[in-house]
């Protein structure tokens, strides 16, 4: 089957999942790997959720194409481009019932929709994905039924992967929609881990400009606004609370404001799981 385009998923009726959806090897990869670190946990294993994979496969699709996760607003948000309520999360804005109501807007599913994401610039790697999630506090809570999810027990999960996006949405109540294909299933999708690159020596100039032989660079973006002024707003304050290289990023019109830059993945990773709460949501970005 091929992939399920955007376009195609918002000429269809709402509450109808087609005959053939499906999802990934990927996508599996990341259920499992939940269910493996919930069972750590002594937690029981969640059901997968037709339901609510539609659901993240329609986020994951609109975060692509569309990128409502830009300016203010972050992965969460949801753009004006389809047959859904859109709506911005951000520092400053939250609307709560955009994102609990997607699965009654999108399926059948009966009860409310919980979801963590994800974004860097690469192709998402379903480990490398959870590891950030367990890192952050927030999202561990809501894997593992701690702290405000406690009272809830999580009856349906649901996948989406796209590009270098992640998503994962958490549901309370049964789905009634049964049984989930798995794409090209000839295919063998009990993946190896993905073996860790040796890391590069990085150096720091003396500007605080961080150097690789490769040249790349990796940035944890925690911001995107469509002015540089509104950039360097941000950029300062980001030096104000103490970071040490913020820089501004430009691609095309959008311009992403990064707490640190970094010679190589790890090294962001790593750095990303040490940050304040406030920074939860900073992505990894690749030049």
């Amino acid at each position: 089957m091929l992939p399920i385009t955007l376009a195609s998923f918002s000429l269809m009726a709402q509450h109808e999942i087609p005959g053939d959806f499906c999802i990934s090897g990927n996508e599996l990869k990341m259920y499992n790997l939940i269910n493996n670190y919930r069972k750590k946990s002594k937690l029981p294993e969640i059901s997968l959720s037709k339901s609510l994979c539609y659901v993240a496969k329609f986020h994951v699709n609109d975060l692509f194409y569309n990128k409502p996760d830009t300016a203010d607003c972050n992965l969460h948000s949801w753009s004006d481009k389809g047959e859904w309520a859109e709506c911005c999360y951000g520092r400053e804005k939250f609307n709560n019932t955009c994102m609990t109501s997607k699965p009654v807007e999108l399926t059948n599913y009966p009860g409310k929709g919980y979801e963590i994401a994800f974004w860097e610039n690469v192709d998402a790697d379903p480990e490398v994905v959870l590891d950030l999630w367990t890192s952050s506090q927030a999202s561990n809570d809501l894997i593992l039924n701690k702290d405000i999810w406690k009272d809830k027990t999580w009856k349906a999960i649901g996948v989406g992967i796209l590009g270098g996006y992640a998503v994962v949405w958490f549901g309370a109540e049964t789905d009634p929609e049964q049984g989930v294909k798995i794409c090209n299933s000839a295919e063998n999708v009990s993946q190896q881990p993905v073996a860790v690159k040796k890391q590069e020596t990085d150096t720091t100039s003396k500007t605080g400009e961080v150097k690789t032989a490769s040249g790349e660079k990796w940035y944890l973006i925690n911001a995107s606004f469509d002015t540089k002024e509104k950039a360097e707003k941000e950029l300062q304050k980001y030096k104000a609370s103490g970071f040490k290289s913020p820089a501004i990023v430009q691609s095309g019109n959008i311009y992403r404001v990064s707490l640190g830059t970094y010679a190589t993945r790890e090294k962001a990773l790593e750095v990303k799981k040490r940050l304040n709460p406030k920074y939860k949501d900073a992505w990894l970005h690749k030049q």
